[in-house]
């Protein structure tokens, strides 16, 4: 499977309301789902939030594009398995304050197409790493018109990669007297994934060792990886370069990948190796049926956190 013959019959260009994701918007969402399934259905959302009003539609709108949240039958909402363990009160990480909650945050919005396809195109399928907005515009909309006839407008494709790259780069504090909502930073901030390049209106994409990303995490999308490709065995380039792969939507440089792919065995429990026989490097996954493996690598990454500290 690959992009030129992949269906893009829901993406989305808007729903955020131009916020970036607050390291306590969705434990806020997720306590108050449980007794009120139809919070996001309800006029005073936002009350019971404690946010602006917009924010209470861009809660929602995190929440489903981290796939921590997800609609019931009756049109409700509800927090996912992997919500629940995250969020939860004896959760993982209910405020995202660890390295692994961070990455992971990330993992889970730019590995989707259908709800922050901005996210997506940036981190999988941008051709170059040095962009401005208006390249970046030009080269999805180029994009999307051989593949979907679904052209957002201008303003609304603009807003959202300007919202995208806020979700990465500080901005300067407006003020001192900011109201505490607008204080409390995206998590995604801290994981210098994207850089404003200096005296000018362009950012990069920055690639590095990244020594706080747990290796389970690099499993996580290696393994996801190859069951869309639908194949066992990944070289390394598909590894490094690929569309989902773990080296672009974590920027790992080369080095740095090819240190977490030794481990990929131990991690796996065995499920998957790195060999590297007569020059063929490449990962092979001994049984991609496992649906549960990426919960279990999820957990793991968490459970190893201090490692990272």
């Amino acid at each position: 499977m690959s992009s030129s013959s992949q269906d893009w019959p829901n993406i989305t260009f808007s729903g955020h309301e131009t916020f970036t994701p607050r390291s306590n918007w969705l434990k806020k969402a997720f306590d108050l789902l449980q007794d009120i399934p139809d919070l996001f259905r309800r006029d005073d959302a936002f009350i019971l939030l404690g946010v602006g009003k917009n924010m209470a539609q861009s809660i929602r709108f995190w929440g489903r594009a981290t796939d921590l949240f997800e609609r019931t039958e009756t049109g409700d909402m509800r927090a996912t398995e992997l919500g629940a363990a995250l969020l939860a009160d004896n959760g993982w990480d209910p405020f995202l304050v660890t390295a692994a909650g961070r990455w992971l945050l990330h993992y889970q919005i730019v590995s989707n197409p259908d709800r922050a396809f901005t996210w997506y195109y940036t981190f999988n399928l941008l051709k170059r790493g040095d962009f401005t907005v208006k390249s970046l515009h030009s080269n999805i909309i180029d994009f999307i018109n051989q593949k979907i006839n679904k052209i957002p407008s201008e303003n609304t494709l603009n807003r959202d990669i300007e919202c995208m790259v806020r979700c990465y780069v500080r901005t300067p504090a407006r003020s001192r007297a900011q109201p505490l909502e607008e204080v409390l930073h995206c998590p995604l901030l801290d994981l210098n994934l994207i850089q404003a390049l200096p005296e000018q209106s362009g950012y990069r994409l920055a690639s590095g060792a990244r020594p706080d990303l747990p290796n389970a995490l690099v499993a996580l999308a290696a393994f996801r990886q190859a069951r869309w490709h639908q194949r066992a065995t990944l070289s390394f380039n598909d590894l490094a370069y690929g569309e989902r792969s773990p080296g672009r939507i974590f920027r790992l440089d080369e080095d740095s990948l090819l240190s977490r792919l030794f481990l990929l065995e131990e991690v796996t429990g065995g499920i998957a190796s790195y060999s590297d026989s007569g020059g063929i490097r490449q990962v092979i996954w001994r049984d991609l049926s496992q649906s549960q493996l990426a919960f279990k690598l999820i957990e793991s990454a968490f459970a190893s956190e201090n490692t990272y500290a």
